[in-house]
């Protein structure tokens, strides 16, 4: 959608092979299954979230170091 829309310059897709679908800030457990209720029908469904213990605790690191970088370079105001 972002190149459609002429942004591609706006996006940057980070892979992480071996970790999952889902990368939690640093030192979080890692989390391979939730439990959610869909609203609608009100039934319990499991999502799997898959990865392995170590690569995905080396994306949370990297990936928050990576967050970080992009907060203070559009958030803060460089003439502070």
């Amino acid at each position: 959608m972002m190149e459609h829309a002429g942004n591609s310059r706006l996006l940057t897709v980070l892979s992480y092979p071996g970790t999952g679908h889902l990368i939690e800030p640093p030192y979080s457990p890692h989390c391979r299954a939730s439990n959610f209720m869909l609203a609608e029908s009100r039934t319990k469904v499991v999502v799997l979230w898959g990865g392995q213990t170590e690569p995905h605790s080396r994306a949370q690191e990297d990936s928050w170091h990576k967050t970080l970088a992009f907060l203070e370079q559009h958030l803060y105001s460089i003439n502070d």
